[in-house]
C-alpha cells in the first residue's frame, strides 16, 4: 500500500527533526556539576578545567551558553580535551569567594592539580574563548622532549642511575610548569629528595657517634649518587668542612680525586662530553698535584682534540646559557619585572630556535603577554 504525499511529508518532517534534535544533542557541551568530582576527574585524566560561574538570572550567562558555548569547535574542545564546570554562584557562594568572582559570567580555567592559569570577566565571544582554551592546552600539554626526558628518568631510576634521573627531572620542570607529566616528575623528584636526605642523616648519626670514616664514606655516595639534591648540596659542604680535619685531610682529598675522576671517565663513557671537562677542570684545578691531575688533564686533551666532540660541547654550552636565561626571566618577573623579562625571553626564542628552552621561553612569553599564571590555588 503506497503511502499519501501528506503522509510522506510527514514523515520526512519527524525525520528532520530527530536529526535536528541529535545534532543539538551532539553539541551539548558535557558540564559536570559536582566540584569535588570534577576535580577527582581532572587528575586521573590529566586534563585542565574549566570554571563557568553563573547566577539564574544573568543575562550574560544566558548568552555565553546560547553562543559561545553552542560552537562546535568550542564544544569540541571542552568535551575532548577539559573537565568543563559550571558552578551557580549563589549557590556556591563560598567557592565564588575563594576565587574573588563577583561578577558574572566569570571562567576560570585551572591546571589538573587546581592550580590557576587564567580568569576571563564577562561575556566572551566564540574566536578569543578558542584561543583561550588552545592557550590554556598549550601550557598543560606534555610535549614530546619532556615526555621522553621524564620516561629516561624513569629507566634511569630503575637501573640505579639516580644522578642522571634528578639531572632530567629538573629539566623536565625547568619552566615551572603545571603540565600532567611535570606533576609526576616533580612527585618523583620529591621522593629522590626524600631518599638523599635519609642518606644524609644517616650520615650525620655516623659523626654523632665519632664515627668520621663512615660518615664521609656514606656522604661520598650520597654526593655522587643523588647529585642535584639539597641533601647532595650539604652533603657536600660537610664533605668540605671534613677533609679539613689533619686525621683525614690527605685521605679524603685522595678519595675525592679518585671519585672525580671516575665520574669524568663515566660521564666520557657516555658521551656527555661537556660535563666530563667541567670534572676535569676540577681536578686539574684542586688536585694537580696528584695523579689524578696529570689523568684528567689527558683526558679534556683527547675531547678538545676531536672537532665533533668539541661541537657537542658546545651545543651543551648552548643548552645550559638558554636555561640560565630562563632562570634569570624567572627572577625578573618573581621581582615584578615581566618587561625586562620579556627581553630575556625573546632573547631565548631568538637565539635557540627549535629547542626546548626556546619552547619554553614561548609559553612564558605568552603567558606574560597574554593571560599570566596566577600563583593561586582553590583546591580543597
Amino acid at each position: 500500500m503506497s503511502l499519501s504525499l501528506k503522509t510522506l511529508t510527514i514523515l520526512v518532517l519527524v525525520e528532520s527533526a530527530i536529526c535536528n534534535l541529535q545534532s543539538a544533542i551532539a553539541q551539548d557541551v558535557e558540564w559536570r556539576t559536582d566540584y569535588n568530582k570534577a576535580r577527582q576527574e581532572a587528575i586521573d585524566k590529566g586534563r585542565p578545567l574549566l570554571l563557568d560561574f553563573g547566577t539564574e538570572n544573568c543575562f550574560y550567562c544566558k548568552k555565553l551558553d546560547a553562543t559561545t558555548f553552542r560552537d562546535a569547535a568550542v564544544v569540541s574542545l571542552l568535551n575532548k580535551k577539559f573537565i568543563p564546570l559550571k558552578i551557580d554562584a549563589n549557590r556556591n557562594a563560598a567557592l565564588a569567594d575563594a576565587l574573588h568572582v563577583d561578577r558574572f559570567p566569570t571562567l576560570v580555567l585551572a591546571a589538573p592539580d587546581g592550580k590557576i592559569l587564567a580568569t576571563q570577566e564577562g561575556y566572551i565571544e566564540t574566536v578569543r574563548c578558542q584561543e583561550m582554551l588552545q592557550r590554556t592546552l598549550a601550557s598543560v600539554s606534555n610535549p614530546e622532549w619532556m615526555a621522553r626526558d621524564y620516561q629516561d628518568a624513569v629507566k634511569a631510576i630503575a637501573s640505579s642511575d639516580f644522578a642522571r634521573a634528578i639531572a632530567l627531572l629538573r629539566s623536565v620542570l625547568e619552566d615551572k610548569g603545571e603540565r600532567p607529566v611535570q606533576l609526576k616528575a616533580r612527585q618523583l623528584l620529591d621522593d629522590m629528595e626524600q631518599q638523599a636526605a635519609g642518606q644524609l642523616a644517616r650520615a650525620k648519626q655516623h659523626l654523632d657517634k665519632g664515627q668520621t670514616d663512615e660518615a664521609v664514606a656514606r656522604i661520598s655516595e650520597l654526593v655522587r649518587a643523588y647529585a642535584g639534591t639539597q641533601a647532595a648540596t650539604e652533603g657536600g659542604h660537610m664533605l668540605t668542612t671534613l677533609a679539613g680535619g689533619p686525621e683525614i685531610k690527605n685521605q679524603q682529598r685522595a678519595k675525592r680525586a679518585r671519585d672525580l675522576l671516575a665520574q669524568a671517565r663515566e660521564e666520557y663513557r657516555t658521551r656527555r662530553f661537556l660535563a666530563c671537562l667541567d670534572r676535569c677542570d676540577d681536578l686539574m684545578t684542586s688536585f694537580a698535584d696528584l695523579p689524578e691531575g696529570a689523568d684528567a688533564m689527558q683526558l679534556a686533551a683527547q675531547i678538545k682534540n676531536n672537532p665533533d666532540w668539541m661541537k657537542q660541547v658546545c651545543e651543551s654550552l648552548s643548552d645550559r646559557l638558554g636555561g640560565l636565561y630562563l632562570s634569570l626571566a624567572e627572577t625578573l618577573l618573581k621581582k615584578g619585572q615581566p618587561q625586562q623579562a620579556a627581553v630575556y625571553l625573546e632573547r631565548v626564542v631568538q637565539t635557540f630556535p627549535g629547542t626546548r628552552q626556546a619552547e619554553a621561553a614561548q609559553v612564558r612569553l605568552a603567558q606574560i603577554q597574554g593571560h599570566p599564571t596566577q600563583a593561586v590555588d582553590f583546591k580543597k
